[in-house]
């Protein structure tokens, strides 16, 4: 079987952002995989992957936010290079530099109309603001408006808690409680033409949507009753989220609409055996349940997401599925 597989989770390691944590005195952590575009390719290729989203949703608020903004363009540039170095390779994300709404909304400009970046790579909070607060309205009017993409990662929690890493598994859950958030402030219902993408298959969403809808309907009296349509109803309205594959297998393709789930894998972050492994067990499950849920998770709802990849891939007359 030949079929393109497009993955919209893949991680540049920023050359400009490192040269300026040296500049700081910061140290960089030992644990940092190495990346370039070619180390980018040869990782997809290992993975059977056709074609990559790059982002880097970096913090930036150990700047100040001068220098934020001209990081953030500076990352944004080098993404670009990188997909016109390499454009039947890799898409990309631009970086904003929040908290500051106003910078962000100068930056989504430039990023998506000068360098023509497919989306904007946002993190689910910036100093303690969720993209629920009232700050970021104006932002979020904006994506709208332009029915923009927002790959929406979770913030780098350092503290281990319970003794346990928190790579793996606090990310899953700032990204749950983002989303709750969003949902109790109706971010969603507001602005219902930006296309969020969860990474890790959303954290835990897909699994308690029914306590998020109770969250939203009761607030904090949980007391207040409730019939099941209107349970149904409140759910109905996270049916616009996307949720992309990365390192999060198990059963969401059940839990999940097929035409709301990308391929992710989460390069470079990962170890060869967890790359492959990943790519077989996503598009297997998907396999098992039908050819057509296999289409949608490998390549047809990034088409839909990023209509130029089929048009610039042209690919699909070579599909054999």
């Amino acid at each position: 079987m030949n079929y393109p597989v497009i993955d919209v989770h893949h991680h540049i390691i920023s050359t400009s952002l490192q040269a300026k944590q040296r500049e700081l005195g910061m140290t960089i952590p030992s644990f940092m995989p190495k990346w370039t575009p070619e180390i980018g390719i040869d990782k997809m290729d290992l993975a059977g992957i056709t074609y990559s989203i790059l982002s880097a949703p970096s913090d930036l608020t150990f700047l100040k936010q001068t220098d934020a903004n001209h990081m953030a363009r500076s990352i944004n540039e080098e993404i670009a290079s990188y997909i016109e170095r390499y454009p039947e390779r890799y898409g990309g994300f631009a970086t904003m530099p929040l908290p500051d709404a106003e910078s962000a909304l100068n930056e989504v400009s430039y990023a998506l109309d000068e360098l023509n970046l497919d989306g904007v790579a946002m993190l689910t909070s910036y100093q303690g603001k969720y993209l629920s607060h009232p700050d970021y309205e104006e932002l979020l009017m904006e994506l709208n408006r332009r029915k923009a993409v927002v790959f929406l990662h979770p913030i780098l929690i350092k503290e281990h808690i319970a003794g346990l890493n928190p790579a793996l598994l606090e990310g899953t859950f700032d990204t749950t409680r983002a989303v709750t958030t969003m949902a109790v402030h109706r971010i969603f219902e507001t602005y219902p033409d930006v296309r969020f993408i969860l990474p890790h298959t959303g954290g835990m969403v897909p699994y308690i949507k029914w306590r998020i809808a109770l969250a939203v309907l009761q607030e904090q009296f949980l007391q207040t009753e409730l019939t099941g349509e209107m349970i149904d109803e409140e759910i109905a309205k996270l049916s616009s989220l996307y949720y992309d594959s990365t390192l999060n297998l198990g059963t969401v393709q059940k839990l999940v609409d097929p035409s709301r789930i990308l391929f992710g894998a989460d390069i470079p972050w990962p170890s060869d055996s967890i790359l492959k492994l990943q790519r077989e067990s996503v598009l297997t499950e998907a396999e098992s349940i039908s050819i057509d849920n296999l289409r949608k998770i490998a390549y047809q709802n990034a088409y839909t997401l990023f209509p130029r990849l089929e048009r610039q891939l042209k690919l699909m007359d070579e599909v054999e599925v």
